[in-house]
């Protein structure tokens, strides 16, 4: 049968069935170690350890799965034994907050506000450093003569390393530019703090990238040449992101010790949809004879389970009801390079027998199988480890440091609330011969009670016995216990709350501070060493095998930036508004700049409220326009006076106001005197009227009576008026001849 006469169907079985064979052979190479990183791991005990401060953070304390919550609303399992004593279960959760805590302060330190915590710089090249100051002229290699410019001046060596160290300068900003530009657009510090939020509590956060992803989207592009109409388009976009993987679905090496970058390879477990897995059939790179066989097979989950007799852990596999997710695992190492070429990769380029690849397995099948895509074969994972441990790349976070001082602040706690309980009541012991007259043996108001006749005297048949409070005992307990999580988890409790009492000096302050930030420090560093530089610098090595624009590209170093600048300027705020204090001290602003600090000051805080040259420009123009101020000594004393003035005229006005209050009393006091004066004489006239048997109108004639005769005698005597008619009786002490008695 010739080649013509075969049909195409059958071609195509046995590509698939062939492509089938070779894609088990590499499965079976590789799911060996699979096997050897799960069994690590599993034997490790740190998933028990993983499982216990997850339960800590979750409130479950003791084994209890039941939550804090459930007991308040009424909602937990009840006793099965109802003799059993009644004990409180109450929980303080203090771990939560100080991982809170450390999580802020940490994030805050290496994520700042328009800024980022590392740097690209040029590679130092000891033959530029030494031309940089040669004045010697060039001579050209071909002409033998001195080389000149554009001006006919000559051209030196220094000319042309200051030249080339610019270019260089230029090219790394241009490539700082594009990688803060792809983090960006992959939210690479959100994807951080979910790695430091993993680290804090458990002790491991783990980063991977850059991973290349083909994404579709949607750009608006101009639709003529004048750019005035824009349209929808749809591109796809191949660009580098970074992302947070989850600690459980992370297995590595298990010979890489410490230090993740020492692994010969990484698994890492995820699950995949059928419709997800369907929408790989025909893309590039996958094998879609293996993805339709595995569409029609029940999809299965791999368990494992320790054999404690053979000390090794056992794989199983169970077949789960179809439409359920699959079961999506992918390897990072090296693979036999015959298994590639045996799949149609590429590798005539590269030497080895082993080379860095990526396989993704689908029920254990390989479905895709890829080279590294980073030819330095850097594996794309980071591991942050909050507190190391020796020869694990998994390490201990806060849950696991103060474990030990929250059971004990638990424990006193419960202590403390079955001791108010107990005090809280009596224990009554009642003797023979009494009985309730209801037969309800309850304490309770109002209760009737009756002897039998045994006892004579009633107060003898019951007593009360008080259990003793110690409330101060077991409070001492819980703040001795506090101190030992603070001093533990290296987090002091005044960086929790602001009502937390602070110590009494500055300089006490300060040094609880500094004692803290030592811890943050070497996190700090840790994060540098063990995020920054690798993974920033994978992204510096795609860029340079991937980028088109040659204008980005050079030998530059990442220079993490952690420590040398973000937490140095984190401690320098507090110094900054500690000197702030000190301004209007002529000695001290002869010798700073304030205007220097003032801006130092806003940038270490944070706050986007400086001026812009610009600005700075506009406001002078604008001094220089308006009319010339008064001298400030002037200002100051015509402020003065105008206050001594305004002060004087509230001085005599609160006189005047004085002045007509103790006028106005004194006139209501007259017309009080004067209407007592009238009472008086109404009471005189009612008391004669009775003594005299006068009528009362009788004497109030007389009175008025006489009161017009004094009257016109004064009158008489005010004008000067001469004697005009000799009295009868002359009075005593006779006035002179021709005159009147004045009044």
């Amino acid at each position: 049968m010739t080649e013509e006469m075969i049909p195409k169907e059958t071609e195509t079985e046995d590509t698939g069935q062939t492509e089938m064979v070779r894609l088990k052979a590499l499965a079976d190479s590789i799911l060996d170690k699979r096997d050897e990183a799960v069994n690590f791991r599993t034997s490790s005990g740190v998933e028990r350890r993983w499982r216990e401060d997850e339960a800590i953070l979750n409130t479950f304390t003791d084994g209890e799965k039941t939550a804090m919550m459930d007991y308040a609303t009424g909602e937990a399992s009840p006793r099965t034994n109802k003799k059993e004593v009644s004990r409180s279960r109450v929980v303080v959760n203090i771990l939560r907050s100080k991982c809170e805590t450390a999580e802020g302060r940490f994030t805050d330190v290496m994520f700042p506000i328009e800024d980022k915590n590392w740097e690209l710089k040029t590679t130092p090249v000891p033959t530029l450093l030494k031309a940089l100051g040669d004045d010697r002229q060039v001579i050209n290699t071909q002409t033998k003569q001195p080389m000149i410019d554009q001006d006919n001046n000559p051209v030196k060596a220094s000319d042309i390393a200051g030249a080339q160290t610019e270019e260089a300068k230029t090219k790394m900003k241009a490539m700082d530019a594009e990688v803060s530009d792809q983090l960006v657009e992959c939210r690479y510090n959100g994807e951080c703090r979910k790695v430091i939020r993993d680290a804090t509590r458990t002790g491991t956060g783990v980063l991977k990238g850059p991973n290349v992803i083909n994404q579709v989207k949607k750009v608006w592009m101009p639709q003529d040449n004048d750019k005035k109409v824009y349209g929808i388009h749809i591109v796809e976009d191949s660009t580098p992101e970074s992302r947070r993987v989850d600690y459980w679905n992370v297995y590595p090496d298990p010979q890489c010790g410490e230090d993740i970058n020492r692994a010969g390879y990484i698994w890492e477990y995820d699950e995949i949809l059928p419709r997800e897995l369907r929408a790989f059939i025909g893309l590039e790179g996958y094998f879609q004879s293996a993805i339709e066989k595995i569409l029609t097979e029940e999809p299965y989950r791999t368990t494992y389970s320790y054999n404690k007799q053979e000390s090794k852990t056992e794989r199983q596999r169970k077949a789960l009801t179809r439409g359920q997710p699959y079961e999506k695992w992918e390897y990072h190492g090296d693979v036999d390079r015959e298994d590639l070429e045996a799949l149609g990769v590429e590798c005539s380029d590269l030497k080895g027998r082993s080379l860095s690849a990526c396989v993704v397995f689908v029920n254990d099948i390989p479905i895709k199988v890829q080279l590294n895509i980073l030819d330095t074969g850097d594996l794309p994972y980071d591991f942050f480890q909050w507190c190391g441990v020796k020869n694990s790349p998994w390490g201990i976070g806060i849950l696991r440091i103060g474990a030990w001082a929250q059971q004990v602040i638990t424990a006193a706690w419960r202590a403390t609330m079955d001791n108010a309980s107990d005090s809280s009541g009596a224990n009554i012991v009642v003797s023979k011969g009494v009985e309730p007259m209801d037969g309800d043996w309850v304490f309770a108001g109002r209760k009737f009670w009756r002897g039998n006749g045994d006892i004579d005297d009633a107060s003898k048949a019951f007593h009360q016995f008080q259990i003793e409070s110690h409330q101060a005992e077991l409070q001492a307990i819980i703040e001795l216990a506090m101190r030992f999580l603070d001093m533990e988890t290296a987090l002091p409790a005044i960086f929790e709350d602001e009502r937390q009492q602070a110590p009494e000096t500055l300089g006490a302050t300060n040094i609880m501070v500094d004692s803290a930030n030592v811890a943050i420090r070497t996190r700090v560093k840790t994060w540098d060493d063990q995020i920054t530089k690798p993974h920033i610098t994978r992204y510096y090595n795609w860029n340079m095998q991937y980028s088109d624009d040659p204008d980005i590209k050079g030998d530059f170093n990442v220079d993490p930036k952690g420590v040398s600048v973000l937490l140095a300027r984190d401690q320098q705020a507090r110094t900054l508004v500690e000197l702030m204090r000190l301004k209007g001290d002529p000695d001290v602003d002869s010798e700073i700049n304030w205007g220097k600090g003032v801006r130092e000051l806003f940038t270490s805080l944070k706050l986007d409220v400086l001026k812009t040259d610009e600005e700075k420009k506009q406001d002078e123009a604008n001094k220089k326009n308006t009319e010339p101020q008064m001298d400030p000594a002037l200002q100051v004393a015509k402020i003065r006076a105008e206050g001594e003035l305004k002060k004087a005229e509230l001085v005599q006005k609160s006189d005047m106001e004085e002045l007509q209050f103790k006028a106005q009393e004194a006139g209501l006091d007259r017309q009080h005197q004067t209407e007592i004066k009238i009472m008086e004489r109404e009471i005189k006239m009612m008391e004669l009227s009775q003594t005299s048997g006068l009528s009362l109108d009788k004497i109030k004639a007389d009175l008025a009576k006489e009161f017009s005769k004094q009257k016109l005698m004064r009158e008489l005597a005010d004008k000067k008026t001469p004697q005009i008619a000799t009295p009868p009786i002359e009075p005593p002490g006779r006035a002179k001849e021709g005159q009147a008695y004045q009044a």
